[in-house]
């Protein structure tokens, strides 16, 4: 008893140790829960991330996360541990069960850092009900008898692309490809979808006005695993401490696009943003899941095309068997 008495006195006279061994204490009991006892212990990987989510936060933030979980797989085999409580999976036979199989596996709360306007769309919700009248509105426009009857107009952007690109080339300085490609891209979305080109490759200058809007979803993924209470702090934070002149004036210019795009749109119109007002939902989530669709359209297109571009330069004697070929084939061959 007097052990007891003399202990608790010297922690009650003395908080900082208290403190200190008490947070040691619960520091040394969940590391070893997680490495020895926690349900996904026996699944292999290195020490770092199974003892803490700052592993995987600092490898997304810095860019490396899928070469270096690449790496991973590569040593431990299909199944790794990359934090205390995901496991990333290197397995073809996985992907039906965790896409598609009856909706696929429920989406991580972290999918909610890509709302948009404080609404949910098809890809950050973790609401299969929720998501399904949804996707099911925009679905059958990527079939491809859809894409095929308006094939006229998605080669008119296409050949405005390249003609810009011919344009570009004359001047004798060196062509911004990627700026080219996600022209094509975000024109070639807005038309089929929206029935309405943003006509992008019409823009001059060194800057697209929908790339900072795009390069501001796509940093996103620098904290796309941070709690979503956290990344919404840490946002707001940033534009405080540090705005973006050149992103808020792109956020603006699409705004401006959705908004009359949205706002023209007759009701019983088949294009994309019709058929959500036909589901009944609000106009201003029907302009935010038109803004997700330039985000996800613009930014994986451009990318695979200014790619595809920068291997054929690269790769004359790949060139030269792709030659005829046009631009939008390379595009349906890599998809």
């Amino acid at each position: 008893m007097a052990i007891h008495d003399l202990l608790l006195g010297s922690l009650v006279k003395y908080p900082m140790l208290a403190f200190l061994i008490i947070s040691t204490t619960f520091l040394l009991t969940r590391t070893i829960y997680r490495v020895f006892f926690h349900p996904i212990s026996q699944v292999p990987g290195p020490l770092a991330p199974k003892l803490t989510s700052l592993w995987l936060y600092y490898h997304a933030y810095i860019g490396d996360e899928a070469s270096t979980i690449h790496k991973l797989h590569e040593e431990y085999g299909p199944y790794v541990r990359v934090s205390p409580n995901e496991i990333d999976i290197s397995d073809a036979e996985a992907i039906a069960p965790i896409y598609i199989t009856k909706g696929g596996f429920t989406k991580a709360p972290c999918y909610a850092n890509f709302d948009i306007d404080g609404h949910k769309t098809i890809f950050s919700t973790t609401d299969m009900d929720y998501r399904k009248p949804r996707a099911s509105a925009v679905v059958g426009m990527f079939s491809t008898k859809s894409i095929r009857e308006n094939e006229a107009a998605i080669y008119g952007c296409v050949d405005r692309m390249v003609s810009r690109m011919q344009e570009e080339a004359k001047t004798g300085r060196p062509v911004n490809v990627l700026n080219l490609a996600r022209s094509l891209a975000v024109d070639a979305v807005s038309t089929h979808l929206f029935r309405e080109n943003y006509n992008a490759t019409s823009e001059k200058g060194n800057r697209l006005s929908v790339s900072a809007f795009v390069d501001a979803f796509v940093a996103v993924g620098r904290f796309f695993y941070l709690p979503n209470t956290t990344f919404i702090w840490l946002g707001w934070a940033v534009e405080k401490v540090v705005p973006d002149e050149h992103t808020a004036t792109s956020m603006e210019v699409v705004d401006k696009f959705v908004d009359n795009l949205v706002s023209s749109t007759p009701k019983g119109a088949t294009n994309y943003p019709g058929r959500l007002i036909a589901i009944g939902l609000e106009t201003s989530e029907v302009k935010a899941q038109c803004k997700d669709l330039i985000f996800a359209g613009t930014d994986s297109t451009g990318m695979n095309l200014a790619t595809i571009c920068r291997q054929l330069a690269l790769n004359p004697d790949k060139y030269a068997s792709t030659t005829h070929l046009s631009p939008c084939d390379l595009i349906i061959n890599n998809e």
